[in-house]
């Protein structure tokens, strides 16, 4: 297919395969290029996750599955924070900011990234499936995070214990509860230090955007073949979101590494 050329300066992690990735994830282009927040957060929202990983002058960063690379900038506006945001998304780091210049974009898979304890602060917002679920997103964020680090995770979690039985065989019903996000944090060692829990208004603005995305993309480029039907399968999703919200939050927990 054709595309634009990757952003000046992007580092391709080995063994990634860049036209693939251009290809497998155009449709989230279509769905989310009017965001600059990617995942259900509000603007309120996410200058409250930037202060309570603290950034500090010296700081290196890591986001996996950055998407556009919104938390990196606002981490770089508090501090003088050194960066680093991976995805596979080429897409998405199009829509990455090219400024400051002490961020720097990795495509290629997130748990590719060595697991060395390099980073101050090592954030997934949204992308627990890389890991298989919450528990093991939250290992491999602290396997990277230096000690005294802060790692954030944003994830889905059932709102009540019998929340997984309601669902049934939906995937969402693997989601944890709050208590059980509390165990896998600690387990390791983690110290809990904030749990952010977006008003349920910007969950529905995020999804209202994604259907905006869509119907935009539908007619800015009428000559896509695909473009009607992401749009549909937006209008299921926007009907999923009715169905199983009364079931599932989202929430993003910070924790300190000892």
């Amino acid at each position: 297919m054709q595309h634009p050329p990757l952003p000046r300066g992007t580092v391709v992690l080995p063994g990634t395969d860049v036209e693939g990735a251009w290809t497998r994830f155009y449709p989230f282009e279509a769905l989310h290029h009017l965001h600059s927040i990617c995942n259900p957060m509000s603007s309120e929202d996410l200058d409250r996750l930037v202060d309570a990983l603290d950034p500090q002058d010296g700081d290196q960063a890591l986001d996996l599955a950055c998407g556009h690379g919104e938390l990196l900038r606002r981490l770089s506006r508090c501090a003088a924070v050194g960066g680093t945001g991976v995805d596979l998304s080429p897409w998405a780091l199009r829509r990455a900011p090219m400024q400051p210049t002490t961020i720097v974009w990795w495509l290629g898979d997130a748990a590719e990234v060595p697991e060395v304890p390099d980073w101050e602060i090592v954030t997934c917002l949204g992308a627990s499936w890389i890991w298989d679920g919450f528990a093991g997103t939250v290992s491999s964020l602290a396997a990277r995070a230096a000690s005294g680090g802060r790692i954030a995770i944003g994830d889905l979690r059932l709102k009540t214990p019998h929340a997984r039985q309601a669902l049934g065989n939906a995937p969402e019903a693997a989601s944890l509860t709050e208590q059980e996000q509390l165990t896998a944090l600690r387990s390791i060692g983690l110290e809990p230090v904030e749990q952010i829990i977006p008003d349920p208004q910007a969950w529905r603005a995020y999804h209202d955007l994604i259907i905006e995305s869509a119907e935009a993309y539908v007619t800015e480029h009428p000559e896509d073949p695909a473009a009607d039907h992401r749009a549909m399968a937006q209008a299921w999703m926007h009907n999923d979101y009715e169905r199983q919200r009364a079931h599932l939050t989202w929430t993003v927990w910070v924790a300190r590494k000892p």
